[in-house]
């Protein structure tokens, strides 16, 4: 059970966490599980089964539900997206929630109409990246339902300042914590290595990442979390570093694998498809990560990364783009080196000046690794998540008090 500042106890809360993503989602699991060990009841509610619901019933105490929420792609759509949100509404009016925690836009919008479902709850927003605002739809909808919210949690400094400035009546940050100790840097790094045929020698670079095949005009020539900045700069590094191979860990999302297999066009083209594996996805990420040498995370927009906090929890040699929550955990020169968006060679040039300088490599990664372990260990970002409510809610409470002896 949580206590209070002054060292009582809390009386335990009744949660909704809401996310319309059935597939990876470990941040959402994670602080799920966070909030029910302190004590709280939660409920997790996704849009449809998947593996993500699946890993959600493995939580001790935690119900999953699952209302198939979600907006319409074409006019037909429209009578089941209704009824869904309609059930989603009858489900909020039936659960009596403290608090009604959202993730990611859909669930975000879907959320705030069902909130008027039971007025009493606490209404927040957890936002944990904003491609959704370069979309024009999304961005007038999410400036149009804003102020439904009682509290929107920014995942990093940037989105908690962007939503201060849209408007938002009160605004945190609060990182996507994750078990820190999950991650050992001891993990030896042969069983990986052996697999690919790497001997101790050879440099290894790699970047984790879903590829987001994505028709935003931004992000046509080059994908949201970068993969073709990677793919590019290869020939630069292998420049120097002639032996080096390179790793894209991870696949296709959502979609038919015609981005995946663009990319390997790209490296095709380049004449690097001999040192580039596309490993598609793994779940052994631990292992993984102790095999590289270098992480590069050359997204175009972020949050905080979990895969960057991964990477410095395992003590790796970071590399990233000067965007979003990035900086939050690659400090440059003294995690890791930050980079210009949609710049192979600045990729190239920082993954060499790392490779080239193993004491340097350690030493940011040593630092990076104090850090993660100290700003995203999920037992205090869920205590900060847990404080948070109960701060929110006393304000809620004084605000509908004030309304009921001063009626306007």
């Amino acid at each position: 059970m949580s206590t209070s500042p002054n060292g009582r106890p809390r009386r335990p809360l009744r949660i909704l966490q809401i996310s319309s993503a059935a597939v990876g989602g470990s941040w959402f699991h994670d602080q799920v599980r966070g909030l029910a060990e302190l004590g709280n009841e939660v409920c997790a509610v996704l849009p449809r089964e998947g593996p993500l619901a699946d890993r959600l019933r493995g939580i001790r105490g935690v119900r999953v539900e699952i209302i198939s929420f979600g907006l319409p792609r074409r006019i037909e759509q429209l009578p089941e997206s209704v009824a869904g949100l309609w059930r989603l509404m009858r489900f909020v009016r039936a659960y009596r929630p403290d608090v009604i925690h959202s993730h990611l836009i859909t669930a975000r919008l879907a959320a705030r109409v069902a909130s008027t479902a039971y007025r009493p709850a606490l209404v927040v927003s957890q936002v944990p990246g904003v491609v959704h605002l370069r979309i024009a739809p999304f961005r007038i909808l999410e400036r149009l339902t804003l102020r439904r919210d009682d509290l929107v949690i920014g995942s990093c400094r940037a989105i908690a300042h962007r939503y201060r400035a849209m408007g938002a009546r009160s605004v945190a940050v609060s990182y996507y914590g994750c078990d820190v100790h999950r991650f050992d840097p001891a993990t030896p790094p042969e069983p990986f290595r052996r697999e690919f045929g790497l001997s101790g020698a050879t440099p290894a670079i790699g970047m984790v990442a879903y590829m987001y095949p994505s028709k935003v005009r931004e992000f046509r020539q080059v994908g949201v979390k970068g993969h073709e900045v990677f793919i590019d700069a290869a020939p630069l590094i292998l420049r120097e570093h002639p032996g080096a191979r390179f790793f894209v860990v991870g696949d296709e999302l959502v979609g038919d694998g015609a981005y995946r297999r663009e990319l390997e066009r790209r490296a095709a083209g380049l004449g690097v498809a001999d040192r580039i594996t596309f490993t598609g996805f793994r779940s052994d990420i631990s292992s993984v990560m102790a095999g590289l040498d270098v992480l590069v995370n050359p997204s175009m927009e972020e949050s905080a990364c979990y895969t960057v906090v991964e990477a410095l929890l395992m003590r790796k040699g970071v590399v990233a783009t000067d965007v979003g929550g990035l900086p939050d955990t690659v400090q440059n020169g003294r995690t890791g080196l930050l980079i210009p968006p949609a710049d192979p060679e600045a990729l190239g040039q920082a993954v060499n000046a790392l490779l080239a300088d193993p004491a340097a490599r350690l030493r940011m990664a040593g630092r990076g690794r104090e850090l993660a372990l100290r700003q995203f260990d999920i037992t205090a970002t869920a205590g900060q998540v847990n404080d948070l409510y109960h701060q929110a809610l006393t304000s809620l409470r004084g605000r509908t008090r004030r309304r009921r002896e001063n009626p306007a």
